[in-house]
């Protein structure tokens, strides 16, 4: 059956398609076998392209250090632990992650993979994990790093224990070897995402900050992790060259680091910025020839391989090769903008934490482009073609150049890129709740790209316990002098950013919010002129009145026992006292907002090309505050591949509040944890001052859920038009008691 549905999905694609893909397949089984073989005869690691002492470009040409006494104690408590190799990712509490780490294990799966090293200075432990070919400059770079560092293990699931190796080429690395086991836990560690935390700890320790590490401590560490990375992850083997979306977000989480170090005025050594400059080539050279294109979807990976790609082009020393990459990038960048972003601004694949993460990408790489200087402008009028995958193909010189809305300047990014990066942020803006977190739909990996000033709150480790049932048994440590949470549904930041570029924020809140200042500088100090795009009130053609009447009879035409009917009572009036209606068709959202009120509804088709990627099975879902409380909420995802039957669980329409029939699926939820076909084809019927009336056709039958706002109540109709019969469902436990995450790795009771 799945090799019949491989192979109808294939017929239904034009010949070019199928043509670009037959040779993408050459290219991989070229790659797996030829070159593979060449790698382990030949060191896979660049050592000769900066032997000049030409340094990175720099950025930054500032950084804001003003922070609030409360600010600056999170960054240092945060620091102190990154300091001992301490981290809290994917829901894993906080560990010290190491060679020989007893891991916890996950959902009844650990394994025991991680034996202690005998570490030396010289690095003859090295001979051990380290390929022939590259155990000789493997060694030289590990003679760099401090004698007293500890190594972390950068291959280690330190949730299930599990480990890849070292030796093992890349492109072999199994993500899925064993129930319970997590390749995310490695990704996300190698992304090295807390790097710029680290330079802030500097800026405040420089600064007289007491009761922290000195600041030499704080560079120190970054150099030492670096070189730890480079030694023991050649390019090509283990596990964190598997995904380019990783080495893309790596690389640039690594440059920004290493430039707002340099702007406080920090000196490396040579021999380390040569190491350095070397890694961020192998970086790059390693996205353009790995690069996650696809003729029909492309989607969040391919835009982290362009970006990423922008960053290391960016900063590295002008070459022909480089200058082509830059070309190249920022050429994709532009054509990725709408095919991951809908006209209204919401992004492709359905999820509200994926938009979060793909627009984080395009406004730090907008802002790098905006600020590239003069010479790396030259380049992009003046560069030569390179060898790209089929159907990729990147244009004769020069890139065109546009008047910068507002300004009496040009850059490579025509006006319409501006405006759509405008109306992400009215997207962001329009689905935060009350309590600043933002309504969730789809998967939450709870991923990012640069993480400047993650959203934290500080809490007893009791409290963790009894919140996080996958961390009832975690007991700490007393490294750890305080539990911090971020908060992954905090999305602020984003609109911060995008309103920074477009000068909407006033002189106060700019000079408080330093992550503005950072992509302002990073743009070279501009200030875009608005488009002052408009959010959709109403949806065109569904603001009819005789509309919502044909809602309202087709469900009172309907027998009692294909209906349910839920009353949601507020604990005051006034909840449709200055209701908004705000809608995003494109994405499938439907909003319905007062001071006293949020609600979202679910109602659209779940992915670019009705793919499903990353959506759920939420037709007619709804998410519901009242009075800043939660009462009906999304449950976001808890893992992917570790567990096949949780990953379909979180997916389940058993896991939101939805119009549900008992053992049914709107869409088939099959093998493929990553597609979902669309079979529910969601319409909205009406939205306006009426309420909401919508239908989806995935039981085989019309479902109709009818929404209607009084001021003290939430009125729900459920109702459908065939011999079946809808669960009721219960507001007051809408997730059918079973136990969901807010995110990625983290299981709530």
């Amino acid at each position: 059956m799945r090799l019949k549905k491989i192979i109808k999905s294939t017929l239904s694609q034009s010949p070019q398609v199928i043509l670009q893909k037959c040779v993408r397949l050459i290219q991989q089984l070229w790659q797996s076998s030829v070159v593979q073989k060449l790698d382990f005869f030949r060191p896979t690691y660049t050592q000769n392209f900066s032997q000049t002492t030409t340094p990175l470009d720099a950025y930054f040409t500032k950084i804001p250090l003003d922070f609030p006494a409360e600010e600056s104690e999170k960054i240092l408590s945060i620091a102190e632990l990154y300091l001992n190799h301490t981290f809290d990712l994917l829901g894993s509490g906080w560990l010290q992650v190491r060679h020989g780490l007893d891991c916890p294990g996950l959902e009844g799966y650990r394994y025991s993979m991680n034996p202690d090293q005998t570490i030396d200075s010289q690095g003859a432990w090295l001979n051990r994990t380290i390929n022939s070919s590259n155990k000789t400059y493997s060694k030289k770079i590990w003679r760099m790093i401090s004698q007293d560092y500890i190594p972390i293990d950068w291959q280690l699931d330190f949730k299930s224990g599990y480990r890849w190796q070292e030796k093992k080429p890349s492109s072999s690395c199994s993500p899925s070897p064993l129930p319970g086991v997590d390749i995310k836990v490695p990704w996300e560690l190698s992304r090295m995402q807390h790097l710029p935390q680290l330079a802030w700890a500097y800026g405040l320790t420089s600064q007289g900050e007491k009761e922290a590490s000195s600041p030499e401590t704080y560079f120190n560490e970054f150099r030492n992790e670096v070189l730890d990375f480079v030694a023991t992850n050649p390019p090509r083997f283990g596990v964190n060259w598997s995904c380019p979306m990783d080495v893309g977000i790596r690389v640039t989480n690594w440059l920004v680091a290493f430039d707002l170090f340099k702007v406080q005025g920090v000196s490396f050594d040579p021999k380390f910025e040569l190491a350095f400059r070397n890694s961020i080539y192998d970086h790059g050279l390693h996205i353009i020839e790995n690069l996650e294109w696809n003729p029909v979807v492309r989607s969040n990976h391919y835009l982290a391989n362009i970006v990423g790609l922008l960053f290391a082009s960016a900063y590295l020393p002008r070459s022909s090769k480089t200058d082509s990459w830059l070309a190249f990038s920022v050429q994709e960048l532009i054509g990725i903008m709408d095919e991951q972003f809908h006209p209204d601004g919401s992004n492709v694949e359905n999820s509200t934490c994926y938009h979060r993460l793909s627009a984080e990408m395009m406004v730090y790489g907008t802002a790098l482009i905006l600020g590239l200087p003069d010479h790396r402008r030259e380049a992009l009028k003046d560069y030569r073609s390179i060898s790209l995958l089929p159907g990729l193909k990147l244009r004769k010189a020069p890139l065109p150049f546009f008047q910068i809305p507002g300004l009496g300047q040009t850059c490579p990014l025509p006006p319409t890129h501006f405006e759509k990066l405008e109306k992400i942020a009215d997207f962001t803006r329009a689905i935060i709740k009350p309590n600043g977190q933002v309504t969730q739909i789809g998967d939450n990996d709870s991923g990012r790209f640069l993480k400047l000033h993650p959203a934290l709150f500080k809490a007893e480790l009791n409290e963790i316990q009894v919140l996080y049932q996958n961390l009832r048994n975690y007991t700490g440590s007393e490294s750890i002098p305080a539990y911090w949470v971020e908060d992954h549904l905090n999305h602020s930041h984003l609109t911060r950013t995008i309103d920074a570029l477009f000068g909407k924020l006033t002189d106060s809140s700019e000079t408080a919010d330093f992550e503005a200042q950072i992509v302002r500088d990073l743009a070279g100090g501009m200030t875009l002129s608005s488009f002052n795009p408009k959010t959709s009130t109403f949806h065109p053609n569904t603001n009819t009145h005789s509309a919502w009447d044909e809602g309202q009879q087709k469900l009172d035409e309907l027998p009692p026992e294909q209906c349910n009917t839920y009353e949601i009572f507020a604990h005051e009036h006034n909840l449709k006292s200055g209701l908004k209606y705000i809608c995003f068709p494109d994405f499938g959202l439907y909003l319905m907002v007062s001071p006293k009120l949020f609600l979202s509804i679910r109602c659209g088709l779940i992915g670019k090309s009705s793919s499903g990627g990353h959506a759920h099975n939420d037709a007619l879902s709804i998410e519901l505050q009242i009075d800043g409380i939660d009462r009906i909420t999304d449950p976001g995802s808890y893992l992917y591949t570790p567990s096949p039957e949780i990953r379909n669980a979180y997916r389940s329409v058993k896991a939101h509040f939805a119009p549900y029939v008992d053992q049914l699926e709107p869409n088939p939820i099959d093998h493929n944890l990553f597609r979902m076909q669309d079979r529910a084809q969601a319409q909205c019927l009406y939205f306006g001052d009426k309420g909401f009336v919508g239908m989806h056709k995935g039981y085989g039958f019309p479902t109709y859920r009818l929404i209607q706002i009084e001021e003290d109540r939430l009125i729900i109709k459920d109702g459908i038009d065939g011999p079946k019969k809808l669960v009721s469902l219960d507001p007051l436990n809408p997730n059918h008691g079973l136990p969901f995450s807010s995110g990625y790795g983290i299981r709530l009771h």
